[in-house]
């Protein structure tokens, strides 16, 4: 039997078995809750398949399987089946039931379906041992995983400005894969070619520039943590090897570390950019200080080439992989040696470490990904992704795994290590692989060069990304014509932007004329109160002035009779004078008195009559207001209207600013 990459023997297979018939028995007998245990129901079946090479006194391949201590404790490649019942997952499992080679028994057929189910039930109610035993409650082991978004820049994410056009080498097809690389938080990928990465837009699948790679051939390509970098590794064979930095915006090269006399496999970046790992045929790992390339650690560790270099996503270790099976994970500050990960059987072609920095994965010529729990140093996943061996693994945020592998395949695995995506097959064996910044696309090349962008959703949509695109003067007819047809759909767009922008200044100059005169009605309203207020007030004023001036007429009207009768028969001059003036007096404040009834009356007429104009002004003020209403709805509609007629004029003349900066970048290529 094999377990992971240890084979090992089966007995043969009895064409009948009495336990088998015991449990079918059982099964039409006993409570769909029944137990199914080690003991009672497991160990019979082993017994009858498999304990001639795995028991204690023969424990092919390190596994044991005639105790239940024995086989929890696993083989060689560690353990076979977990308590956290998933049968899909289990080692043993995916061998009787042949999901994985070597199949199990070796060289007959599976076992029967009723012994399939019974070690299927077993493990999927937690691998109880017996009668006694119940189920722990499902752990939580590395494989729990929340979803990060640590190292994204703030902004926008970053995205290139003004990359170089230039192709340094036209060939008529593109040599063997030997890098890919897909930003972070950016729709963005980097194919490496002859000396040169290329740039791609993942949604649209536009060639955005490249880089030159003047040393050679870049064999790794990654981007740093927070996007803004690209991290190649490579070189020419026995000539030259470094690794170079280059920023996202411009295409500049702003660091370069490494002078090796052979190629560059693989080089990574710490979280802030202040350290660079890198591997190659010299079996040394290498960390030099990427501000100023001084070597800081020279590791002899590795006894073959080191295929894998890659950083914790915290900086706190980094991890390196070698073409015999060799994993060492190292303290990235002193470099001493962390873990020795044993377990691979063949070539570690690819690391990558989840967002958490707590599980690291190697896909191996073995053809398996391991999952290893670095706090523990354990491998608590071992995935058969694909027959012949796997050439690259990564890690998306969400703790997926894509894969790629020499059986022409790349596939999508959930953070538990199940399948849930497959690409069609290739036509050459895949050699590298990664997967967008969402998610959404897989980006795989083989063999033959050929690269394909491939949607998550449905496999079977691909589109074509060439590492050797043709040079800029074949590019620029392209984009000349492309500028001619967005300026051809640029001219409607202006004519409709410009209309709207005029329907909403006559709007506009609507509303504002009415605001006008509702104002000025305002201004009049007020006007007519305080009319009204003054009336009012004059009125009341004179009410309540009555009352005295009708007293003291009282009392000069007493004086008149008093004079009068005091006149006798016979007055003199001077008393008739007297009476007189009395009257005088007496007439004078009657005349005041009617006057000030005469006021009363009219003011409470004009305050009438300021009341009735004062109802009309109000009332068209109303009338104003609702057309106002109308007018601002009409404003409103003019205005979603222009900011709908800009916003479409700007994404075309943003499109028609980006494509002229290009045709302006492959024109000095050209030259």
């Amino acid at each position: 039997m094999r377990f992971g990459n240890v084979f090992v023997c089966l007995a043969g297979v009895a064409a009948a078995s009495l336990s088998a018939g015991l449990l079918a028995d059982d099964a039409k007998t006993t409570d769909a809750a029944k137990k199914v245990t080690f003991e009672d129901d497991v160990k019979p079946i082993l017994r009858q398949h498999c304990l001639n090479c795995h028991s204690q006194s023969d424990k092919r391949g390190g596994l044991a399987m005639d105790s239940y201590g024995a086989l929890m404790e696993g083989g060689g490649s560690g353990e076979v089946v977990y308590d956290d019942g998933d049968a899909e997952t289990s080692r043993l499992w995916q061998l009787v039931n042949h999901d994985d080679t070597p199949v199990m028994p070796p060289s007959q057929p599976k076992l029967p379906a009723e012994q399939l189910q019974v070690i299927r039930s077993w493990i999927e109610g937690g691998i109880l041992e017996n009668s006694g035993s119940k189920a722990k409650a499902k752990k939580k082991n590395a494989l729990a995983f929340v979803a990060s978004t640590s190292g994204r820049p703030e902004g926008p994410p970053p995205m290139p400005e003004a990359l170089p056009q230039k192709v340094p080498v036209v060939t008529k097809r593109a040599a063997a894969t030997t890098a890919i690389g897909a930003s972070p938080w950016a729709p963005l990928v980097a194919l490496a070619g002859q000396k040169q990465i290329t740039l791609y837009h993942t949604e649209t699948a536009e060639l955005l520039g490249v880089l030159p790679f003047e040393e050679g051939i870049p064999q790794s390509i990654r981007f740093s943590r927070d996007g803004q970098y690209l991290i190649a590794g490579g070189g020419e064979h026995s000539v030259k090897g470094i690794a170079a930095v280059y920023s996202i915006k411009n295409g500049e090269r702003v660091a370069q570390v490494g002078d090796e006399l052979d190629t560059v496999f693989d080089a990574d970046v710490n979280d802030n950019m202040t350290r660079i790992a890198l591997g190659g045929p010299q079996r040394m790992l290498r960390i030099y200080d990427a501000t100023d390339g001084t070597l800081l650690f020279d590791i002899k560790k590795h006894t073959d080439w080191i295929y894998s270099v890659a950083y914790s996503p915290d900086g706190v270790l980094v991890a390196s992989g070698d073409r015999s099976g060799g994993l060492v994970v190292w303290e990235a500050d002193t470099g001493r040696q962390y873990l020795d990960l044993t377990g691979h059987k063949g070539a570690i072609r690819s690391l990558a470490w989840r967002d958490d920095s707590n599980v690291l994965a190697s896909a191996s010529e073995d053809g398996t990904v391991k999952l290893w729990d670095v706090n523990s140093g354990k491998a608590i996943r071992s995935i058969n992704a694909g027959s012949g061996g796997v050439t690259a693994v990564q890690f998306d945020h969400k703790g997926q795994l894509v894969t790629a592998g020499k059986d022409r395949k790349v596939r999508l695995w959930d953070a538990g290590g199940k399948q849930i995506k497959e690409s069609p097959a290739a036509s050459e064996a895949v050699l590298e692989v990664a997967i967008t910044h969402d998610s959404s696309k897989m980006i795989y090349g083989d063999w033959t060069g050929a690269v394909r962008m491939s949607a998550v959703a449905d496999p079977k949509q691909i589109q074509n990304l060439a590492a050797n695109p043709p040079p800029a003067k074949e590019r620029i007819g392209a984009v000349e014509q492309t500028l001619a047809s967005i300026k051809v759909k640029l001219t409607p767009l202006q004519a409709k932007r410009d209309q709207t922008v005029s329907g909403l200044q006559a709007a506009q100059k609507a509303l504002a004329d009415m605001d006008a005169k509702i104002k000025q009605q305002c201004e009049t309203i007020a006007k007519r109160q305080a009319e009204i207020a003054a009336k009012k007030a004059k009125r009341e004023k004179a009410i309540a002035g009555l009352p005295a001036l009708v007293s003291k007429s009282r009392d000069a009207f007493d004086s008149v009779i008093a004079s009068r009768v005091g006149l006798g028969n016979a007055p003199d001059d001077a008393a008739l004078v007297g009476t007189a003036n009395l009257e005088a007096a007496l007439a004078t404040q009657l005349t005041a008195i009617a006057q000030q009834r005469r006021l009363v009356v009219q003011t409470k007429k004009d305050e009438a009559a300021l009341a009735g104009t004062l109802k009309s002004l109000q009332g068209d003020l109303a009338g104003m207001q609702t057309k106002r209403t109308e007018i601002e709805k009409t404003v409103q509609t003019a205005k979603v209207a222009a900011e709908q007629a800009e916003k479409a004029y700007a994404a075309v003349a943003g499109e028609l600013s980006e494509v002229e900066k290009k045709r302006q970048l492959l024109a000095e290529a050209i030259q």
